[in-house]
């Protein structure tokens, strides 16, 4: 498997740039992804080879605009650096990240992004309600 980073929806293309040379610095694959994609398994789209993934090819309008990267194959030092980078380059914060686990690699994107959404909301409507 191969070190992989998703890209979901990075628009700005200095931002995009920053992430692209970080991760080629590093020798991990970039992968855009497309909204055509975003109901295929995370593991697929990940790993996967371009033939598996027709099937799940979808004409369906985006489900989420939002920023996000989902980081596939990292060991947790590696993801580290890559994040440090990130700050170092100073790339805008992307709120929605995530690692590419057992449990989530059969989640699809849309299923994933949902999921970080909620968990951004919770941590942050949590932090500071100590009253």
């Amino acid at each position: 498997m191969r070190e992989t980073v998703l890209l979901y929806n990075i628009q700005d293309k200095k931002t995009r740039s920053a992430i692209q040379f970080i991760a080629v610095q590093m020798k991990i694959r970039v992968q855009s992804v497309a909204p055509s994609q975003y109901h295929m398994p995370l593991g697929l789209l990940a790993f996967g080879k371009e033939e598996d993934q027709k099937e799940y090819l979808t004409d369906a309008p985006a489900a989420f605009d939002d920023a996000m990267l989902v980081f596939a194959g990292l060991p947790a030092g590696r993801l580290h650096v890559f994040l440090s980078q990130m700050g170092k380059k100073k790339v805008p914060t992307i709120d929605l990240k995530a690692s590419l686990t057992e449990h989530n690699a059969v989640w699809d994107s849309v299923t994933l992004h949902d999921e970080l959404v909620k968990e951004h909301a919770s941590f942050h409507n949590g932090a500071g309600d100590d009253e």
